[in-house]
C-alpha cells in the first residue's frame, strides 16, 4: 500500500501535539481555567521552565532569554501552560533557524517572533477560541492555544495582547501585576 513510513522523531511530534491538542482542550471545556492553587510564585522561573519544554520541540531556534524575578500570585500549572503555548506560537511561525526574544521584567512577559507577522485583519481574533488566521490553515494547529493564554491571562486580573514587532514579525505581551487574585 502506500502507507508512508514515519520515523520515530516524527512519531514523537504527533505525540506531542496531541498532548498539547488534549490540554488544551480539558483546559477550556472548564470554560474559564480555574485558578485553583494561587500561590506567590517567581514568574521568571515559569519561564524558564517553558522555555526548556519548547526548546526540546523546536531545536533548530535561538533563544535569546532575558528574566528580571518579578513575584506573582497565581496558578503555575496554569501560567505555566500559557507561557509555553505563547513560546509554541512563536515557535511554529519562525523561520527555521530563527530566533526569539523573550523577556520577563516588572509582571510582562514579552515574545517576540520573527515570523511572517499577523495580518491587521486577524489581529483583533488571535486569542479567539478556534480562531485560525487563513495563512495558519495549512499548518498545524487548533486555534485553542492562544484561546488559552488570554483565559488564563485575565483569570489571573492580567491580559494578553499582540502587535506587529518593529522590522517584522509578532511581539505578544502577557501582563501580570502580581496581586493577589481571589
Amino acid at each position: 500500500g502506500n502507507m508512508r513510513s514515519y520515523t520515530v522523531d516524527e512519531w514523537v511530534a504527533q505525540m506531542d501535539e496531541l498532548t498539547t491538542l488534549i490540554g488544551d482542550l480539558t483546559e477550556l471545556a472548564r470554560d474559564t481555567p480555574q485558578v485553583r492553587n494561587a500561590e506567590l510564585i517567581e514568574l521568571s522561573n515559569v519561564v524558564e521552565d517553558a522555555v526548556m519544554k519548547v526548546r526540546r520541540r523546536a531545536p533548530g531556534l535561538e533563544w535569546d532569554v532575558q528574566l528580571t524575578p518579578f513575584p506573582v500570585w497565581g496558578d503555575e500549572r496554569l501560567l505555566g501552560r500559557a507561557v509555553t503555548n505563547l513560546l509554541d506560537n512563536a515557535a511554529k511561525w519562525s523561520p527555521p533557524d530563527g530566533q526569539v526574544e523573550l523577556s520577563v521584567r516588572d509582571g510582562e512577559v514579552v515574545v517576540r517572533d520573527h515570523g511572517p507577522g499577523i495580518d491587521d485583519a486577524d489581529l483583533p481574533y488571535v486569542f479567539d477560541r478556534f480562531y485560525r488566521a487563513s495563512s495558519a490553515r495549512g499548518m498545524p494547529g487548533s486555534g485553542l492555544g492562544l484561546a488559552i493564554v488570554r483565559q488564563v491571562a485575565e483569570s489571573h486580573g492580567g491580559q494578553v495582547v499582540a502587535e506587529p514587532a518593529d522590522g517584522g514579525g509578532t511581539r505578544m505581551v502577557l501582563r501580570l501585576n502580581g496581586r493577589k487574585v481571589s
